[in-house]
């Protein structure tokens, strides 16, 4: 399937150290996408970066309410866990 020609550009996010979906994957994914996906990269580790930092779930929210998409090679950093 081809994805071309998007108003907006596809979100995809990912934690560099994912033990699940490995980092390189979203890097793969965002150089297929070219100007048609922007990768919002997580310093921290764990599978899911939503719940992980504050700053990941605003620029999450922010493309989903208002379709406002982080620059290129955005990055959020990491959050010491809880508990």
């Amino acid at each position: 399937m081809e994805i071309r020609h998007l108003k907006t550009p596809i979100l995809l996010s990912n934690s560099i150290h994912d033990p699940a979906t490995g980092y390189n994957w979203a890097t793969d994914v965002a150089r297929q996408l070219g100007r048609n996906g922007v990768l919002l990269t997580y310093q921290g580790w764990g599978h899911g970066s939503y719940n992980k930092s504050p700053c990941v779930q605003s620029a999450i929210d922010d493309y989903l309410v208002s379709l406002k998409v982080p620059a290129r090679g955005s990055s959020c950093p990491a959050v010491a866990p809880t508990g």
